[in-house]
């Protein structure tokens, strides 16, 4: 019955309720101003790394023009075939490139084993720094660079005849300008992004209020409602009053709060229904219990059990949810662009002035080199054959479209004029020109047009890389705000809600573990304190007065008190205790897992190749390719153990135990200096990868009902897709920037999180039995292979598609770029395309199957254009090609992907129905496995012997012809039924 309260009282119970309402709006705009601040964060961080690797990249290559004009002054001796240490002026050589540019700290002269033969430098340094040799010693160029802590080296090679690197000369430029500048554009990141957090922080809570103005109200009062007090009906009628902020939504989620609002008022009635029932025993513990008492003490230690929670799609916490994402993306998204706009426009003008300082240079170079031709008695006219040098050195700088020298007339010219006009130039709007003196009169000037499209194009470069700064930060931050709502809201509210409705249908055998710093969980805490004071009056009626049995061991008495145990679920041992586990508790560990491990994609190949190779009779192109064969080989061989390990130590221990490895795997690439070293920690994290992916499958799969099943492997599929886009796109930029061996570090710490969140919100679901371990089943690869529709759809489609990954977009790719001259960043610019065209085109085409187009006919489509994307890159490779062709195969692979599985499945349902359908899955998934394997190195050893855009036409070549096989065997062949497609 409803106690009667004091006003002082009752004002306390008011203001209660006002806060604990109050912070269903505070959590979520906490929530909110949080993750926004961490994307701006995220943004500002990748948008300075990304300005430092844009001006970097000018600056070397700035440099290596003052590299390229100093070694031309060496290259007639190496001709001759005299080491570089037999010049005689070598010090004077080296010491006039100081006069180009008075920021250069060091030139110098070495030799092919990087001892310094000539140097500026005060000290006289005898070699230089290891990682400048090893630099020199990989590159393919006659022009490199590198960069340490302090400098930044620019090399160019001093080639002889025979072909031979007789030399190098090098350039130390100090890293000051660069770091002021990154400190510059820091200052602006960090003022702008609070300007902008502060605004958006403030439209949420807006916006919030607007939203959940009248809903907060609401669930102010479940507690009383719960209590059962009668000025705390929320609206079982629905006339509860909304006005002001909530008006703008009146009755938004009335019917779920409704809902919850009857569950409460019935799980009341059945409490004092309980109550009289197990007070007609007359037992003093029953009298003195008052389940309304903030001081309830449970008699009984309750036991611990993890509950399946389902959350419905229909329940409040939701539908909440669902309309708090799309406010939460926009916010996101708004918060980002303009950051990344502003940021943009900062980082433009942070470039100008060395664009301008690269223009300065090469005019000073030229004009330099023709006094020095006037000085030596060479007639002005006479320079022509000075073309060729020019011409060389503007390949350095390809804004310079043009260079010439003129003395009112055009002497000698390079590249491609903008304007047509060169009188009078220096009064000309955008064309720069510099004079050339010879004793103390000018005598001509040096003219040079830059090419506007370069500089859009580089500006259009950092544009785009703001956009995938932009995007990665948008999916990071979205994932940290479903896992704090659902912590923080979503989740509380669906233990309410189950409490209610099982306490309503009069099920009171559950408790769960709730604070005390809401509404929702004190409402929450009032159904857990009837439960555990209806056990307790249960067990003390049981024994009965002095432990005796009731009424003095009357059947009568036990038979009573056993009908009221089975009607209310009673216990003696007290309620049971629940843990909610939800995938929204994994996603973020799962997201942050696939980031780790898709890191290195753009650069794997690269860093594979830089490592010391013990194997000099192997073909480097193989070489390169056996890292990812053994990290693909460790898949196969893993996979059938991870499902049986799984059910033996429960997800939540596989998934721990399998952090370790993965970690120790990664830091072992960091520390790696060969190949083999390399190989095996590759391999370790195969390992880690199978473990985990398919531990985090199975958890969804276990703690989801069967009808919710196939959206919750489509939304563990996205999270994981979107792990690898991110990863992908972010490892390019950071290794740009932080170095390639660093980005393993990260993937490690990203790891390392992932285990600890996994640790602290994962729910225990192991189910031991009797500690007997599950053995792994083995496929019936040949049983399965006999059938021609199930051989074909194998051979046509699902190998190619796995060699197309593996061959092309894992190993070919950044290969072939790189020879193109990409960097990591541009490499995994390009990967992530495709990774986002199976994301956006596989529900797409899921949906295309679903209004009746036949799944062969997806397939096969997926199939034919996957190869002519191919085919069109190992025509005429170019970046713009690569590019294509990785569209091409994003976009086929995800009509394939679904695709795929729904005719297996159709198959294995019909044809192999003896087999069964998880054994024929499994055949499918072992056979492409080893498959791309045995494709990977195919692919790798014709790379070595023909080229990549042979190796490249090969994967097209059996793409196109799985497709044609597919096609024959489908003909005659009733068109298979769409399916509910697997993830």
């Amino acid at each position: 019955m409803p106690h009667w309260r004091s006003p002082s009282a009752q004002h306390s119970v008011d203001k209660r309720r006002f806060v604990g309402g109050a912070a269903v709006l505070l959590r979520s705009w906490i929530t909110f101003s949080v993750v926004i601040a961490l994307l701006q964060a995220v943004v500002g961080l990748l948008s300075v790394l990304q300005h430092n690797a844009v001006l970097s990249d000018l600056l070397r290559q700035r440099i290596s023009v003052i590299a390229q004009t100093t070694a031309t002054s060496f290259k007639p001796i190496i001709d001759l075939g005299l080491p570089i240490s037999m010049i005689r002026n070598g010090d004077a050589i080296v010491a006039r490139a100081l006069e180009t540019d008075d920021e250069v700290k060091a030139v110098h002269a070495l030799n092919p084993t990087g001892i310094i033969v000539y140097s500026t430098d005060a000290s006289r340094p005898k070699e230089v720094p290891r990682e400048v040799l090893q630099a020199m010693q990989l590159s393919k160029e006659v022009k490199w660079s590198t960069e340490t802590g302090e400098q930044i080296y620019s090399g160019f090679n001093v080639v002889g005849r025979d072909g031979a690197t007789s030399g190098a000369v090098l350039v130390a430029y100090p890293k000051d300008r660069l770091e002021a500048a990154s400190q510059a554009i820091m200052r602006k990141v960090v003022r702008n992004a609070l300007v902008i957090w502060a605004a958006f922080s403030a439209l949420s809570y807006v916006l919030l209020s607007l939203l959940l103005g009248a809903p907060q109200r609401r669930l102010a009062r479940l507690e009383g409602v719960a209590r059962g007090e009668p000025d705390a009906q929320i609206g079982v009628n629905g006339n509860m009053k909304t006005s002001g902020s909530g008006a703008f939504w009146r009755d938004l989620f009335g019917p779920q709060i409704r809902q919850l609002d009857a569950n409460l008022a019935d799980a009341r009635r059945q409490y004092d229904a309980a109550t009289r029932e197990l007070g007609a025993f007359e037992l003093p513990a029953a009298k003195d219990w008052q389940a309304e008492s903030d001081d309830a003490v449970v008699a009984t230690t309750p036991t611990l059990e993890t509950e399946v929670a389902s959350n419905p799609s229909r329940s409040l916490a939701r539908q909440i949810a669902s309309r708090l994402a799309p406010l939460a993306a926009v916010l996101m998204v708004s918060s980002a662009l303009v950051l990344g706009m502003i940021t943009l426009g900062n980082v433009n003008r942070s470039i100008e002035p060395e664009l301008s300082a690269r223009t300065n240079l090469i005019a000073t170079v030229v004009g330099e080199d023709v006094q020095r031709a006037l000085a030596t008695g060479v007639p002005l006219d006479s320079l022509v054959s000075a073309e060729s040098f020019f011409a060389d050195m503007l390949k350095q700088l390809p804004e310079i479209a043009y260079v010439a020298v003129a003395t009112g007339r055009v002497v000698l010219e390079v590249g491609e004029r903008i304007d047509p006009y060169l009188a009078p130039p220096r009064e000309r709007k955008g064309v720069r020109s510099h004079p050339i003196m010879h004793n103390g009169e000018e005598i001509a000037y040096v003219v040079i047009d830059v090419d506007p499209a370069f500089i859009s194009k580089k500006f259009l470069d950092v544009f785009l890389d703001m956009g995938v700064v932009v995007v990665v930060a948008v999916l990071i931050a979205f994932e940290i705000m479903v896992l704090m709502s659902s912590r923080s809201l979503t989740a509380a509210l669906d233990r309410l809600q189950r409490l209610a409705a099982m306490q309503a249908a009069g099920d009171f055998s559950k408790r769960a573990i709730v604070g005390a710093r809401t509404a929702i969980d004190r409402a929450a805490q009032v159904l857990i304190e009837r439960a555990e004071g209806l056990s307790a009056q249960f067990a003390a009626a049981w024994q009965g007065p002095g432990g005796s049995d009731v009424a003095g061991g009357s059947d009568a008495g036990r038979t009573r008190l056993a009908a009221l145990q089975a009607r209310y679920c009673l216990s003696l041992n007290g309620p049971a205790t629940l843990r909610f586990s939800y995938f929204t508790d994994l996603r973020l560990a799962l997201f942050l897992f696939a980031a780790a491990d898709e890191l290195p994609l753009s650069f794997m190949p690269l860093y594979t190749r830089a490592a010391h190779n013990p194997f000099p009779w192997l073909s480097e192109t193989v070489l390169i390719s056996l890292p990812l064969a053994g990290y693909l080989l460790a898949i196969v061989l893993v996979s059938p153990f991870a499902r049986p390990l799984a059910r033996w130590l429960g997800p939540r221990r596989l998934l721990i135990l399998a952090a370790a490895p993965t970690i120790a795997a990664h830091l072992w690439l960091y520390l790696a200096s060969s190949v083999p070293e390399i190989v095996a920690s590759r391999t370790m994290l195969g390992v880690g990868y199978a473990f985990v992916t398919l531990a985090c499958q199975d958890y969804v799969i276990d703690n989801t009902p069967r009808d919710e099943r196939d959206r919750s492997l489509g939304m563990f599929s996205t999270v994981l897709f979107g792990g690898i886009f991110c990863g992908t796109a972010l490892g390019g930029v950071l290794a740009d920037r932080l170095g390639q061996s660093n980005v393993f570090l990260l993937s490690a710490t990203f790891v390392l999180i992932s285990a600890l969140l996994i640790f602290s919100l994962v729910a225990d679901t192991a189910s031991r039995g009797d500690g007997t371990r599950a053995k792994a089943a083995r496929p019936p690869l040949l049983a399965a292979l006999r059938n021609w529709h199930f051989a074909a759809l194998v051979f046509g489609i699902a190998i190619p598609g796995n060699v197309c990954l593996q061959a092309f977009i894992s190993y070919l790719v950044a290969l072939t770029l790189d020879s193109l001259g990409a960097s990591p960043a541009d490499i995994g610019r390009t990967l992530m395309v495709y990774f986002l065209a199976i994301a956006l085109v596989g529900p797409l085409a899921g949906r295309v199957a679903e209004r009746g187009i036949s799944v062969s006919a997806v397939a096969l489509s997926g199939g034919f254009l996957c190869g002519i994307s191919l085919l069109t890159a190992a025509i005429r490779p170019s970046e713009i090609t690569i590019f294509l062709a990785v569209l091409g195969s994003g976009v086929g692979s995800g009509m394939v992907r679904g695709a795929q599985v729904s005719l297996s499945m159709s198959i294995a349902e019909t044809e192999l129905k003896h087999l069964g359908a998880d054994p024929v899955l499994g055949a499918l998934r072992t056979i492409e496995r080893f498959a791309s394997i045995a494709g990977l190195l195919l692919v790798a050893a014709v790379a070595g012997l023909y080229g990549y855009a042979v190796a490249i036409a090969v994967v097209a070549a059996l793409a196109l012809g799985g497709a044609l096989l597919f096609g024959l065997s489908v003909l005659g062949k009733p068109a298979a039924p769409a399916r509910q497609q697997a993830p």
